[in-house]
């Protein structure tokens, strides 16, 4: 079967392998779409994951076969599935927190993914969508699944002002699920242009277009110099992390969502003396990536508008990472056809 697989920095490959074989309570999925996501380009750019490995976690397509000890999928249904395979035992699993399991393994990055022809997985992974949903939105729940995960671990109140920082597919996500919850003074911050006028169109109060303005100065104007009530980080970097806690009022709360690899340096007297909350939110969890995917199912026309062009596996590097790479957008999700 064809497999896209890393090799290296910038060496990405579309290569033979041999199709996989399944183990107990293991489904075969043969694969639709699979989505190119901030954390695949990073891989390109740095070799972070092991070369040789299949890619890709945002999948969705057919179950083609079944184990016996698989439960009651059955072949020919149409699924996504949560990239996150938690163990089930420790304590984590234990106290309902799966999406921070201790001995996690993650579809295309440590254990093969899915921009291939086809993909194994546990049967407790995936979940089925509904046969009107587009194949091209599975690729979209997990980006949701993550949103939804950071706003549940916030106090959210229809009135507050709340800022996002990063228009990369999870904070149009987290931009969508705060509008669902009632939150209309939304401000969404980026630094292209295109992943600005994206937020403007899907609803955001206001968008700062941060290579126009200045953040600090615009968020001041906008809460009357109060600061936003909740400040959510979705793009992994040191100066946006800063820039969150400047950005939040006293007693107001910053919630971390971009991985970050880079020692971040804050100025805890101002954090403590303002009370700021300081949280951080990783993944989700089994039973939130099947409400994303209700979510979806339910209102599926503005997310149909993260969906960017789709190129084919053969094109993936050429058509999918370079370009992405060389724009600095990944705020419209490109999509690999695959099957």
């Amino acid at each position: 079967m064809r497999a896209a697989v890393l090799n290296g920095p910038f060496a990405l490959q579309v290569v033979e392998k041999q199709k996989p074989g399944l183990s107990a309570g293991e489904v075969l999925v043969r694969v639709n779409y699979c989505g190119i996501c901030g954390s695949d380009l990073h891989a390109y750019k740095s070799g972070l994951f092991p070369f040789g490995m299949t890619i890709g976690h945002e999948y969705s397509g057919i179950i083609e076969e079944v184990d016996p000890a698989a439960g009651e999928v059955k072949v020919g249904e149409k699924v996504t599935g949560i990239p996150s395979l938690a163990c089930g035992s420790c304590f984590s699993c234990r106290a309902g927190k799966d999406n921070i399991c201790e001995n996690m393994t993650v579809v295309g990055v440590s254990r093969e993914g899915a921009m291939a022809e086809a993909v194994v997985v546990p049967a407790e992974s995936i979940a089925l969508m509904p046969a009107a949903m587009p194949l091209e939105l599975g690729t979209l729940v997990e980006p949701c699944s993550v949103a939804l995960h950071a706003a549940k671990m916030v106090e959210l109140l229809p009135e507050q002002k709340v800022v996002i920082l990063g228009a990369g597919a999870i904070g149009l996500c987290l931009l969508l699920e705060l509008k669902r919850r009632g939150l209309e003074r939304v401000i969404v911050a980026d630094i292209n242009s295109g992943r600005s006028r994206k937020a403007l169109e899907l609803g955001a109060w206001n968008v700062i277009d941060l290579e126009q303005e200045k953040l600090e100065r615009r968020i001041d104007e906008l809460t009357g110099g109060a600061g936003a009530d909740v400040v959510f980080e979705c793009v992994g970097i040191p100066d946006t992390i800063k820039d969150s806690v400047n950005l939040v009022r006293q007693g107001g709360t910053v919630m971390v969502l971009g991985i970050c690899e880079i020692l971040v340096e804050l100025f805890f007297l101002g954090l403590v003396t303002r009370e700021i909350q300081l949280k951080t939110a990783y993944g989700c969890t089994k039973e939130e990536f099947r409400e994303a995917l209700e979510v979806i199912a339910a209102n599926p026309e503005p997310y149909k508008a993260l969906v960017g062009k789709t190129i084919p596996l053969e094109k993936v590097s050429e058509e999918g990472f370079v370009p992405l790479l060389e724009s600095g957008s990944a705020a419209i999700r490109t999509l690999v056809k695959i099957n």
